[in-house]
């Protein structure tokens, strides 16, 4: 029995000393975000989302956490690992969608979609898990207009 709860009690410490890394990281991203931002105006930063891929990439992409920084003039989304950017300049926006699977892979909640034309005058398309869609899609049809 002191065996098992040695055990959980290592476990537990483990996980806190973990998350108390992983949040200290999500800071140390949303300032280095907003110092590459500097000058420009910063209308939201989501320091935790997880992105889904972009539909030109194919399905075999990673999903992973990323930092999305929208501005008035840009998507700008960059994954942490592996570390991967794509920039979306507002004005190649086409759509806002809340599609609840992109790219075969769901996560059981609405997820984030702009549709956009792409550097070869393509369509193309990428998405995002956020906390708070309904005010991002809400924030991005405003800027979209």
């Amino acid at each position: 029995m002191p065996v098992i709860i040695l055990l959980v009690a290592s476990a537990l410490a483990l996980l806190y000393v973990l998350l108390k890394a992983a949040r200290k990281a999500q800071t140390k991203k949303a300032e280095e975000l907003l110092e590459r931002f500097r000058g420009r105006k910063v209308v939201s930063v989501k320091s935790s989302a997880n992105f889904f891929g972009q539909e030109s990439l194919g399905y075999s992409q990673m999903r992973g956490n990323c930092s999305l920084v929208i501005t008035e003039d840009e998507i700008f989304s960059e994954m942490w690992l592996p570390k991967k950017t794509i920039t979306i300049p507002i004005t190649s926006v086409v759509s806002i969608e809340t599609p609840k699977s992109f790219l075969g892979k769901s996560r059981g909640r609405p997820l984030l979609k702009v549709v956009f034309t792409n550097k070869n005058g393509l369509n193309d398309s990428a998405a995002w898990q956020v906390s708070d869609l309904s005010e991002t899609v809400k924030l991005l049809k405003t800027l979209v207009r």
